[in-house]
């Protein structure tokens, strides 16, 4: 496997989207249904995100091969999911 190797910018293009996406929807229902439920992940919970990522070998220099997101920012939202299901 190339370790540089990204998704196309088309597929990251796409993977933003779907995830901008997913995000406004969390946090609008969050605001319309005016639930307790948090759009950010805990710190414990952004940390073992993160280091389950770090053990990954898609994981590189910071980024997920797999869906070209930086992870340091991803594993901060509660509706962010591990493209291969890790976390």
């Amino acid at each position: 496997m190339n370790t540089t190797s990204f998704p196309s910018l088309q597929e990251q293009g796409k993977n933003l989207a779907k995830f901008t996406f997913n995000v406004v929807k969390d946090s609008i229902s969050i605001t319309s249904t005016h639930t307790h439920t948090n759009l950010f992940s805990t710190k414990e919970q952004q940390t073992k995100r993160l280091n389950l990522c770090q053990e990954c070998d898609y994981y590189y220099q910071g980024r997920c091969r797999q869906c070209g997101c930086f992870m340091e920012q991803k594993v901060k939202l509660n509706s962010a999911k591990c493209p291969i299901g890790i976390w």
